[in-house]
């Protein structure tokens, strides 16, 4: 698979977020077992701070309040999505319309990939499941558009299945809420959401070979969508730029990823981090 501009953005978040984690865990060990870090690159920079100055202690409080709510975040988000995944799980299986699914799956089964019809007064189309997406539509969907356009719905939801987008978001979501002192994570969170979106588009025009379907189909749902809250929704997201990319496929679309401020701000917040970890370690 071709690496994309988005796929950078999401494995430049992983590093980023790995690193910063990395000098908090080198923070607990030493203060816990007196871990001693011998890999401090910026030692050198904070040599001349004595351990008895009012900054240096103000430091240490200020990064070990930022470790608490770091932990603190990962495991309320992780649990919130696990609370709601088991929800969703239990309205499928009491919604679940076995007629609808065994007719829809018969016909898609060169896909190769289980969907679930539910019965559901509003449209609704999600792509849901972290390590075994399903694709999930509404009966009302069903109702609501054509056949053509319906296949441009599922193919649209199953290149999320393909590329395990809600697994990657959720990643994204956990990253955000661990370090929001780190802001221009909501830049590329941004980014990442409408490439992805974009990315499932262009694989469902180059299946159906016409993006007029797709085109109607979001033209329609912008007007009464529902999101449930979990995995990755059809349209909850970047349908300005979807639209232009069906209308004018020739033209470049530019999604802005960086700003002065938050990129500054998040510079130094891992520069103060990193500062008060090694200092703290020696």
């Amino acid at each position: 698979m071709k690496l994309k501009s988005h796929h950078i953005i999401f494995l430049l978040m992983i590093v980023v977020s790995g690193f910063v984690g990395a000098q908090m865990i080198i923070y607990v060990l030493h203060a816990v077992f007196g871990f001693h870090s011998s890999w401090g690159l910026l030692h050198y920079c904070i040599a001349a701070l004595s351990e008895l100055t009012f900054l240096h202690s103000a430091a240490k409080i200020g990064l070990n309040v930022l470790i608490a709510y770091t932990l603190v975040m990962v495991v309320v988000t992780g649990c919130k999505q696990l609370v709601l995944e088991r929800k969703w799980k239990k309205y499928i299986c009491a919604n679940r319309h076995e007629k609808l699914s065994l007719q829809l799956n018969s016909k898609y089964k060169h896909l190769d990939q289980e969907i679930i019809v539910i019965r559901h007064n509003s449209i609704l189309a999600v792509t849901s499941g972290l390590l075994f997406p399903k694709i999930i539509i509404s009966s009302q969907l069903l109702s609501s558009f054509s056949e053509r356009e319906i296949s441009a719905i599922l193919l649209h939801e199953y290149s999320h299945c393909r590329h395990y987008d809600p697994l990657r978001m959720l990643l994204v979501k956990m990253m955000i809420s661990s370090f929001p002192f780190i802001p221009i994570f909501k830049r590329f969170s941004h980014y990442i959401n409408v490439w992805i979106e974009l990315e499932a588009d262009q694989f469902a025009v180059q299946y159906m070979r016409s993006p007029v379907d797709l085109a109607t189909v979001l033209v329609k749902w912008s007007k009464m969508s529902t999101n449930k809250g979990v995995g990755v929704a059809f349209a909850d997201k970047a349908i300005n730029y979807r639209l232009l990319r069906l209308i004018e496929p020739n033209q470049a679309i530019r999604v802005p990823i960086l700003s002065f401020s938050p990129l500054m701000i998040s510079l130094i917040a891992i520069y103060i981090i990193s500062c008060v970890v090694i200092f703290g370690c020696y």
